[in-house]
């Protein structure tokens, strides 16, 4: 199965998504970068869409709940 890397950049995250998102692996990426926040204590996340052709309102929603958990996790997040 596909997985969307996470590169750890001293307090920050980048995820950059070089592939067409479906919804498993959209799902898979969300719970990967909350624990991976959980686990480094990040303070921010940039996530990069520029490869991604369509942003639908389920990925809309996946990157919305993103945020949120992440401002919860005391990281802000940047698309």
């Amino acid at each position: 199965m596909e997985k969307i890397p996470i590169l750890r950049m001293g307090p920050f995250l980048l995820v950059t998504i070089q592939v067409d998102l479906y919804d498993r692996l959209a799902l898979n990426l969300e719970a990967d970068l909350i624990e991976t926040i959980t686990t480094t204590g990040a303070k921010g996340v940039l996530i990069d869409i520029s490869v991604v052709s369509i942003v639908d309102s389920f990925m809309g929603r996946i990157i919305g709940n993103i945020a949120s958990m992440s401002k919860i996790l005391d990281a802000e997040t940047v698309v």
